[in-house]
This record gives C-alpha cells, sequence and structure tokens, in this order.
C-alpha cells in the first residue's frame, strides 16, 4: 500500500517533493506486539507526566497517591477491584465484536440496558428468592436486556448492511436517555418513591447484593474472571469461534466456506451485548445497588474499547489491563482532594489509546521517506 505526497507545482518547477511509501511488514509475533503496548503504556505515562508538569502539578507527587489511593489500604484495593469487574466484561464485549471486524461501541448502551433489566429483576424476584437464585436472576436478565439492545443494532448491519458504528453509537444516547426517563421523568418501578428529595432508584434487596469475600473481592469478578476464560476457550476451541475467526480474517472465505454471515453477525452481536449486560447487571449489585444514572452513566463501556484494544483482542489479556483501567477510575473521584482534576484520568486513558494506536500500526507498517528530484527525469 502506498500513499505518495505530489506536488505539482513541484513537479512542474524541479523542486524537491517528499513521497512516501507505507508498507506492510511481515506478520508479527504476539510477543512482539505485547512488548511493543507494554512500551506504548510506559511512554503514555510519561506523555502524562509532562501534562501534568504543564499544568503545575509534580508528577511524581501525583503518580505516588494515584497509587496510594488505588493500591494502598484493603478498601482502596476493594474499590479498584469493584471497578476492574465492569471493564472486564465490557472489555470483552468490545473484544468479541472487533474480532470479527465488526466496530461495534455500543457496549455503553447495552451495558445501561442490561442495568435496567438487572435492576428489575432484582426488585421483582429478590425478595422471595435466595441470595444465589436472586444473583443467578439478575446475571440471567442483565445478559437477555444487553443483548435484545445489541440486536437493535445487529438486525440492521446484518440484513441490509448498515453501519454498526452509528447505530451503535446512537442507541448509547438512546439506552441513556430511557434510563434517566426512568429515575428523573417519571414515577416507574425502578424509581424510589419514598424518596422525596433528588430522585434515587430504588435500593435492591439484600439478597441480590454482592457483598465481599474477605474484605476484598465480590462475587462479581469471580463472574467476569469466569466468562474471561469461557470466552478465550469459546473462541479458540468452539465452531463458533473458529467461524467467527474465519469471518473476521475474510469474509468472502467465510462466504465461500458456507458460513453465513447474516447468522455469525446477529450471533456475535448478542454475545457481545450480553457480556456488556452482565457488566451492567454486577454494577447494580455491587456498587450502586440501584438503578442510578449519575453511578451508571461513567463510560464504562468506551473504556472497555480502550481495554480490549490495548489487550490486543486477547480475552485472557483484558483481565490485567481492566485492573489498570479500573485502578485509573477508582481514583479519579479523590484526586480533586489534592488539588488535582479529576479530568487527569480521562486524559491519561486517551493518551494511552492514541500510543496503543500508533504502536500498533508502525509494527504492521513500514514508513518510507525518499527524496526524489523530480525535475532531473
Amino acid at each position: 500500500m502506498t500513499a505518495p505526497a505530489v506536488d505539482r507545482a513541484g513537479a512542474q518547477s524541479g523542486r524537491w517533493h517528499i513521497p512516501i511509501t507505507v508498507e506492510q511488514r511481515a506478520a508479527s509475533r504476539f510477543l512482539q506486539q505485547l512488548g511493543v503496548n507494554i512500551v506504548a503504556l510506559i511512554l503514555a505515562f510519561g506523555l502524562g507526566a509532562i501534562l501534568l508538569l504543564m499544568a503545575g502539578d509534580n508528577p511524581f507527587d501525583v503518580y505516588r497517591e494515584m497509587f496510594d489511593r488505588a493500591f494502598g489500604s484493603s478498601r482502596a484495593f476493594r474499590e479498584t477491584l469493584r471497578s476492574t469487574t465492569p471493564l472486564i466484561l465490557t472489555g470483552l464485549a468490545v473484544t468479541v465484536c472487533f474480532r470479527m471486524g465488526l466496530w461495534s461501541i455500543g457496549a455503553e448502551g447495552q451495558l445501561i440496558a442490561g442495568s435496567v433489566a438487572g435492576a428489575a429483576a432484582a426488585l421483582v424476584l429478590g425478595p422471595s428468592l435466595p441470595a444465589p437464585l436472586a444473583v443467578a436472576a439478575v446475571v440471567i436478565a442483565a445478559a437477555l436486556g444487553g443483548a435484545a439492545w445489541a440486536t437493535l443494532a445487529s438486525v440492521p448491519r446484518a440484513l441490509f448492511g448498515t453501519d454498526e458504528v452509528v447505530t451503535t453509537l446512537m442507541l448509547n444516547f438512546v439506552a441513556l436517555g430511557i434510563m434517566n426517563y426512568l429515575i428523573y421523568g417519571s414515577v416507574s418501578y425502578w424509581r424510589d418513591r419514598t424518596n422525596l428529595g433528588f430522585p434515587a432508584g430504588k435500593v435492591i434487596p439484600e439478597s441480590a447484593q454482592l457483598d465481599p469475600y474477605f474484605g476484598v473481592f465480590d462475587a462479581g469478578l469471580i463472574i467476569s474472571l469466569a466468562l474471561a476464560l469461557i470466552v478465550a476457550l469459546a473462541l479458540r476451541r468452539t465452531v463458533w469461534g473458529y467461524q467467527l475467526r474465519v469471518a473476521g480474517d475474510s469474509r468472502a472465505a467465510a462466504s465461500y466456506a458456507g458460513i453465513s454471515a447474516t447468522r455469525q453477525i446477529i450471533s456475535v452481536f448478542a454475545v457481545s451485548g450480553a457480556l456488556a449486560g452482565i457488566a451492567g447487571g454486577t454494577f447494580v449489585m455491587s456498587i450502586t445497588f440501584a438503578l442510578e444514572p449519575r453511578a451508571i452513566a461513567v463510560n464504562l463501556g468506551f473504556v472497555g474499547i480502550v481495554v480490549a484494544a490495548v489487550a490486543l483482542l486477547k480475552p485472557l489479556l483484558v483481565v490485567p489491563i481492566a485492573f489498570l483501567m479500573g485502578a485509573l477510575l477508582s481514583i479519579a473521584p479523590s484526586l480533586s482532594i489534592f488539588g488535582v482534576s479529576p479530568a487527569v484520568v480521562i486524559v491519561i486513558q486517551g493518551i494511552i489509546l492514541l500510543c496503543v494506536a500508533g504502536a500498533q500500526f508502525f509494527i504492521r507498517y513500514r514508513v518510507r521517506i525518499t527524496r526524489v528530484e523530480v525535475g532531473s527525469r
């Protein structure tokens, strides 16, 4: 693939121009890509340090405080793990779609749909069920809610070829609007009608709440780790995973092999939506304990895109990357106490994504710049 820089005026006058050639490299090994991403992460934090200096903050003090706030105590570590759980699931949701070449950015809306469905199941079934069954009911309802919301984008994509980027992005705002309406604009079943102050969600029963084990982690983390292993095995060891990989590598090859693109697109979106929906369900069960729009709509789906990209779309690598991003999210609210804007976390996340994207480009492509005097010919 070449992209020459054309200078017509220079070609007529004999001036120098600089053609740029982009050549695809040979396929790199996984360890090479992983090493490049690690370097990109280090570079991202280095660039973040420069921005902190420009803002008048001491980056060493800020990073040390960030580390203490994320890992300095058992409570801090527990909050980091709680933030990690939904990021593992949204990272897996993005990974499944991206592995097939479906650029879904709808994990945020699917997470919200899962939160709404999971909270409904907890409020309706929770009081009459023992804790294990109540938790299972919430997880199933959240998965179905997320999968159903994803279907709103997958069916038009599979049948009519609509752009999944546009549809999933728009559905994010629709889901957010519905959740806000249920709590702030109506007297719905999800809203706490006894609260005469600012509108809030109805607290779910204790049987549907995930209490931390050993004071550190809750069942939500166990669920997310189990699903990471299941997704990894499904992608590598099942017929469905094989068909997904073939369709992701070459649609023509998939068609030649008799793989139904329509069925594959719908199933991949459904699995992705279910994973994101479970993220919403576990968020309600372990963090908010109610349908709380201000706490749920914190861009966990979009951060999942960063997690999946840094993890090279590898389900098991999603776990440590989600842990890193979860640490960043857990410390954001407390940074303002020390005079540092919580927006620093968002900036660092953005820098990480840019550095990883740039690193992956240069490991896959070689850019050559050669000077040629056009007028000499």
